[in-house]
């Protein structure tokens, strides 16, 4: 992996790299169903494409939106139909568009709930896309900030109340299964970043400070909000809860792949849209410089979910290799960092779950 967490090795692959197309040639995937979240736009449309491509069967596209939702389904069979010779036509898809919105925990758990109760019903991929970049404040309902309620919060709860439904439909289907054809394991795959690498993080050493204080308050205080760095911070606070979920899995009753994909920085998205007037202009015709399209860091989501396999579990994946951790998440002050910010996520969700008991879950 050239020059991983530095500036120089950045622009080197964004530049020179391009992650390859995975074709039908390769993999099939007729028969399978995987679910998308954020997959009406950028990153996640673009990769549900391609995962049509490759014959998936049943595709759930997870959206805050449901008309945005119910748009990108028109479109993307539409472009499925296409693409597809019309010996196969008759073999369409199913495509459904299912509400999930990041910055509701009640939608979050019945979006979860739906998965679990729906009948016949055998995920064999996760796909954790959606995520947004502000460069303003924003504050919800609940108090948190945007930005970190959507990149962290809550794509750590959905990780954390889905994989247990992953693994128990995986049980199911090998005590069915017949003829030897047992089901491959589940894939649980969560798009993170390597901006995280970059991340100040400054909110935990003013936390430090002051014992009666969290460090998800300071995230929220309006007052000590860096536009420049939040981005990146909740990145690095994905990154940290990833360490920790997967070293607090219960290993010897866990068959569930999970891993944490970076795609590269992309033109083309949605991501920045709130990044307008002439900082918008220059910010967009840096990303047209050295960005890559869209479509192509998309491969590296269908890599992470139906390639990688067993091998990369517990692993960070850049340009669908196996890749270095970002520095400060492998030192002790990192592994120091993570258990506290998973006290303070439990502390967060106390009243949607108990994390450490939806963690003990097997699925048996």
């Amino acid at each position: 992996m050239v020059l991983q967490n530095t500036y120089r090795g950045f622009l080197y692959r964004q530049l020179f790299t391009t992650p390859p197309l995975i074709t039908s040639s390769t993999v099939s995937l007729v028969g399978q169903t995987g679910i998308v979240t954020g997959s009406n736009t950028g990153l996640g449309y673009y990769a549900s494409s391609q995962l049509l491509d490759l014959g998936l069967s049943r595709l759930v596209l997870a959206v805050r939106d449901t008309a945005k939702g119910e748009k990108a389904r028109s479109s993307l069979l539409a472009t499925w139909k296409e693409s597809t010779p019309a010996s196969s036509s008759k073999n369409q898809p199913q495509v459904e568009v299912w509400p999930v919105d990041l910055t509701d925990y009640t939608s979050i758990v019945d979006f979860a709930n739906r998965v679990r109760d729906t009948p016949n019903l055998l995920v064999n991929f996760i796909i954790l896309n959606a995520g947004v970049a502000r460069f303003g404040f924003e504050a919800l309902p609940n108090g948190n900030e945007l930005t970190v309620q959507t990149n962290w919060i809550a794509t750590a709860l959905m990780a954390i109340t889905l994989r247990p439904i992953l693994q128990a439909q995986y049980t199911r289907a090998k005590r069915t299964a017949t003829n030897g054809n047992n089901p491959q394991p589940p894939v649980l795959s969560i798009v993170g970043s390597e901006v995280a690498q970059w991340a100040v993080f400054k909110e935990r050493k003013i936390a430090a400070s002051d014992p009666h204080t969290s460090v998800l308050a300071v995230l929220n205080d309006q007052k000590k909000f860096n536009p420049g760095d939040r981005y990146y911070t909740s990145k690095l606070l994905l990154t940290l809860f990833f360490r920790e979920f997967v070293d607090r899995l219960p290993l010897a009753k866990n068959d569930v792949v999970v891993n944490l994909v970076n795609p590269g920085f992309c033109y083309g998205s949605e991501l920045h849209r709130s990044l307008t007037g002439p900082l918008g202009a220059v910010f967009g015709a840096m990303k047209r410089a050295i960005g890559r399209p869209t479509e192509v860091g998309a491969r590296t989501l269908v890599h992470g979910a139906v390639v990688a396999g067993r091998e990369t579990h517990g692993c960070y994946l850049s340009d669908e290799k196996v890749a270095p951790w970002m520095d400060f998440v492998i030192t002790s002050k990192g592994e120091q960092a993570a258990g506290e910010m998973w006290k303070e996520l439990g502390e967060e969700l106390s009243g949607v779950i108990s994390i450490d008991r939806v963690m003990e879950q097997t699925g048996v």
